[in-house]
């Protein structure tokens, strides 16, 4: 996935962006399809600031934290992104009724040609 980091009221950090990059593209495999994401840090006061947009194919997301430490704001709008990662893929992946798919066919053509006897051996 393609970033672009800002900074604001900050001064860019090489080891936030690599932390921010590892840590975005743990769940990217979350994605169907590759996006383009943008992320912003800021500081105001003593509260570190950060914000991800994701771009994609199937949804445009976005996430906000604040917290006093930068690295555990990047932890949690990573985890608010993930959430909203694996519910876009869970809807996505299962948006057919079961009958419609290859192992609802499959079921239901063995039930068809399966032999039911109609008479009962004598005991």
């Amino acid at each position: 996935m393609k970033m672009v980091f800002t900074f604001k009221r900050l001064d860019r950090s090489e080891a936030l962006e690599e932390y921010a990059r590892h840590r975005i593209a743990e769940i990217s495999q979350f994605l169907l399809k590759e996006g383009f994401g943008q992320v912003y840090f800021s500081k105001v006061k003593n509260v570190f600031r950060a914000e991800i947009k994701v771009n994609s194919r199937e949804r445009y997301f976005k996430a906000q934290s604040e917290n006093v430490d930068a690295y555990s704001a990047i932890d949690l709008v990573v985890s608010k992104l993930e959430r909203q990662f694996l519910k876009t893929r869970k809807l996505h992946k299962n948006h057919k009724k079961f009958e419609l798919s290859k192992e609802g066919k499959m079921r239901h053509l063995n039930s068809q040609f399966e032999y039911v006897g109609r008479f009962r051996k004598a005991a």
